[in-house]
C-alpha cells in the first residue's frame, strides 16, 4: 500500500494561496488576481508564500500573468530564481566609525536622503506627518507605554537616527534603544472650545521640527476621552516611514494595546531588514538596462515648469466619489481584469490631459519597492519611488485607457527601485509635474472592521511636490475619496478645485461609459 501523500500542482499551490491572501471563495486556475482584489502589496504576501513553497514567483511574473496558470507558466520559462541578501553595506573605515550605542549601520535610500534635504532648507516643514485617530478601547498609559516599547524593539526604523557628516557617505543608525516619547492628557468632561484648543495644543506640539541626526524620528501622545475611548496621535519625520508603514505601525500598535489590556499575546510575522532594500536599490541603480530604459524616453518626457523664488503655499481640496460611480468603478475591474488602480489613474491621467491642455499627458507614479520575500509587507521603512508614467489617449476608451495604464506600470516594473534622482540626472529636467498615488491601506480597514477604530481621522502632511493627486479607498470607512493638493504659488489658485472636478468627472464618465472616450472638458 502506498501512504505517500501527493504533491499539489503548482497552480493548485498558487490558487489555495490567492483564496487565503485574498479571500475568495473559490480560485480556479484561470482566475484573475486583479478581479478578485488584488494590489501590489498583497502581492507582496502572494509572493512570499509562494516562495515559502518553493515557487519562485516575482512580482512582474505576477502582474505580466495574473492567473495561476499563467503564473505558473512564467515560473517554468523563467526558472529558479537567484537568493539575494543585503551584504556588509559598510566598508571597513565606515564599519570602524559607528558608535557603540548603535546595533546597525547602513547607507540612506536615495529618497531618504531628498526628504531630509526638503526638510532641512524648509526648516523641518516638509515631510513631518502629523496623525490623530480615536481608539475604541479604555486608556491604560502603562500598557501602551509597554505597546510601543514592544515595537520599538521590533522594529528598527523606530530607533534609527541619520548621520550625514561623519562617514563616506550619509548614513542611518539604528541605535541599541531610543524609547519612543509618550505624553498623556484627561479630555474627559472638557467643554467643546476647551477640548479643541488643548487638542489643536497637542497637534502644534506634535508637530515641532524634528532633528534627523536624533532618535526616534516619532512622538506619541494620547487623550483620554472618556472611559472606553481616547485619542491617539502622534507625528514622525517620513524619512523613517512611508503611508503603508505608518498603517502597519499603527495597526500592530492598537492590536498589541488591546490584546495587552484582554491578558493576551500578540504573535507578529518578522519583517525583513529595511538594508535589504537599500542593497536592492543600489543594484537597481548600477543597473545599464533601466538606465537605457528611461535615456530612451527623453524626446517623450518634456521638462517641466521649474518653481519660482517664491515660497510655496500648499492647499488641498478633497471629496468623496459617488458610491453609485465607486460600486461601478469595482464591477468594471473585476469585469475587465484591471486593478481599480490603473483605472484612476488613467481618470487622473485624462485630467490632468485637459488641465494641461495634451493628449499625452505625463504624471510621476508612487511605486513601492519592497524585496520580494516574506515579511517584506511589515518591515516600516521609506520604499517609495516616483517614476514617469506617460499615456497617449489619443482616440483612447476609458476601458482601453485602464488597459494602458496598467501596461505602463508593468513596464516600469523591472525599473521600479531605480531612483527617480537618477532618472532627473540622465534626463536632465524633471520629467513630471504632477503625481499620482492610489491607496489601500489594508490595515486601518483591518482595525476598522474589528471595531479597535473610528472611522474619523486628522492627518496634516507637508510635502515639496507641486501638485499631487491621491486616491483613498477604504473598503471599512469613508470608502473612496479624491484629494489633489497643489503649490498655487506656482499653479495658480484655481488649479486645485479645477483638478479635482475634472478628476471627479473623469471617474464617473469611466464608470457609467467605459467605452466612451477618455476626455474630460
Amino acid at each position: 500500500m502506498n501512504d505517500r501523500t501527493t504533491t499539489p500542482a503548482p497552480e493548485d499551490l498558487l490558487a489555495a494561496i490567492w483564496k487565503d491572501i485574498l479571500g475568495a471563495d473559490e480560485v480556479g486556475p484561470d482566475d484573475d488576481f486583479f478581479s478578485l482584489g488584488g494590489d501590489s502589496l498583497l502581492a507582496l504576501q502572494v509572493i512570499g508564500a509562494a516562495q515559502e513553497q518553493g515557487l519562485a514567483l516575482s512580482l512582474l511574473d505576477l502582474f505580466r500573468n495574473p492567473t495561476p496558470r499563467g503564473a505558473c507558466q512564467a515560473l517554468a520559462a523563467a526558472g529558479p530564481a537567484a537568493e539575494g541578501r543585503a551584504a556588509d553595506l559598510l566598508g571597513p573605515l565606515d564599519r570602524a566609525r559607528v558608535p557603540d550605542d548603535a546595533e546597525d549601520a547602513f547607507p540612506c535610500a536615495r529618497l531618504q536622503l531628498g526628504l531630509i534635504y526638503e526638510s532641512l532648507v524648509s526648516d523641518g516643514a516638509f515631510y513631518l506627518d502629523v496623525i490623530s485617530r480615536t481608539v475604541n478601547r479604555p486608556l491604560d498609559p502603562e500598557a501602551l507605554r509597554a505597546a510601543l516599547d514592544r515595537l520599538s524593539r521590533r522594529h528598527p526604523a523606530l530607533r534609527t537616527r541619520f548621520d550625514l557628516g561623519t562617514f563616506s557617505e550619509p548614513m542611518q543608525l539604528v541605535l541599541r534603544d531610543a524609547p519612543i516619547p509618550l505624553t498623556t492628557d484627561d479630555h474627559q468632561g472638557l467643554d467643546e472650545a476647551t477640548a479643541t484648543a488643548r487638542y489643536e495644543a497637542t497637534m502644534a506640539d506634535l508637530g515641532r521640527p524634528y532633528d534627523p541626526e536624533r532618535a526616534p524620528l516619532l512622538r506619541v501622545h494620547a487623550a483620554r476621552l472618556g472611559p472606553d475611548a481616547f485619542r491617539l496621535s502622534y507625528s514622525f519625520h517620513h524619512a523613517i516611514l512611508d503611508g503603508w508603514s505608518e498603517a502597519v505601525f499603527f495597526n500592530e500598535l492598537v492590536r498589541c494595546y488591546a490584546a495587552s489590556l484582554a491578558g493576551e499575546h500578540l504573535d507578529l510575522p518578522e519583517p525583513v531588514p529595511y538594508a535589504e532594500f537599500v542593497r536592492l536599490e543600489r543594484e537597481s541603480a548600477a543597473d545599464p538596462a533601466s538606465a537605457r530604459h528611461f535615456v530612451g524616453l527623453k524626446e517623450l518626457l518634456p521638462a517641466q515648469r521649474t518653481a519660482g523664488v517664491e515660497a510655496p503655499d500648499h492647499h488641498k481640496v478633497s471629496a468623496a466619489v459617488p458610491a453609485d460611480d465607486a460600486r461601478r468603478l469595482d464591477a468594471l475591474a473585476a469585469a475587465s481584469g484591471l486593478p481599480v488602480k490603473s483605472l484612476l489613474l488613467a481618470a487622473a491621467c485624462a485630467a490632468v490631459g485637459a488641465a494641461w491642455e495634451t493628449a499625452t499627458p505625463v504624471v510621476g507614479l508612487l511605486l513601492n519597492g519592497r524585496p520580494e520575500r516574506t515579511g517584506a509587507d511589515v518591515t516600516l521603512g521609506l520604499f517609495l519611488n516616483q517614476l514617469p508614467v506617460r499615456l497617449d489617449l489619443t482616440g483612447a476608451t476609458w476601458r482601453t485607457a485602464g488597459r494602458l495604464a496598467l501596461d505602463a506600470e508593468n513596464d516600469l516594473l523591472p525599473h521600479r527601485r531605480f531612483p527617480h534622482s537618477e532618472v532627473r540626472r540622465l534626463l536632465g529636467h524633471n520629467p513630471f509635474e504632477v503625481t499620482f498615488n492610489y491607496v489601500r491601506f489594508h490595515p486601518r480597514d483591518a482595525l476598522l472592521a474589528s471595531g479597535l477604530l473610528a472611522v474619523e481621522e486628522d492627518m496634516r502632511d507637508h510635502t515639496s511636490l507641486p501638485v499631487r493627486i491621491e486616491a483613498l479607498n477604504e473598503t471599512a470607512g469613508s470608502g473612496l475619496t479624491l484629494h489633489v493638493t497643489a503649490d498655487v504659488t506656482r499653479c495658480g489658485t484655481d488649479l486645485p478645485a479645477d483638478l479635482l472636478t475634472r478628476l471627479l468627472a473623469a471617474v464617473h464618465a469611466l464608470a457609467t461609459s467605459p467605452d466612451g472616450p477618455a476626455a474630460v472638458r
